[in-house]
């Protein structure tokens, strides 16, 4: 391998690690905003735990959007409401997920709502990252349709 390629696949590594230490610092205040919303509506103000499940997840998509676009994957597209778009698609199959999981271990297993929510939370972010890596924020490489 020359030692051209070997820069470029470092490069390549340092550039991910950095966006995963971004992801993690951000999705760590993107969480704390989801499990204060969910922890004031559920408990605070006794909301059915669903409900503050989807404006906990509602709330903090519409932060994470601007931390990822802005703060973590540097993304410089133009098409803010396609990458909207296809940002909320992917948030709206891992909500799913984890409202599945919520179900399961609140309703169904009898756990502990925050405990159960932790859980399928951290689930869900962690799909997060992928797909927001893969799908809505990927760079387009020189060559490929936008």
């Amino acid at each position: 391998m020359s030692e051209e390629k070997k820069e470029q696949i470092d490069a390549i590594k340092k550039n991910d690690r950095d966006q995963a230490q971004r992801y993690i610092v951000w999705g760590v205040v993107t969480v704390l905003i989801n499990l204060s919303i969910f922890y004031i509506l559920a408990h605070t103000l006794n909301v059915e735990y669903q409900v503050a499940n989807f404006v906990a997840w509602f709330l903090s998509v519409q932060c994470s959007f601007w931390f990822e676009k802005i703060l973590v994957f540097h993304h410089e597209s133009k098409h803010v409401v396609k990458d909207i778009s296809k940002f909320y698609g992917t948030r709206i199959l891992t909500f799913l997920i984890e409202s599945v999981i919520l179900w399961l271990g609140i309703s169904v297993l009898g756990f502990h709502e925050v405990i159960t929510k932790i859980i399928g939370h951290g689930l869900a972010v962690l799909g997060n990252y992928f797909l927001s890596k893969l799908v809505v924020f990927k760079k387009i490489v020189v060559g490929d349709s936008i």
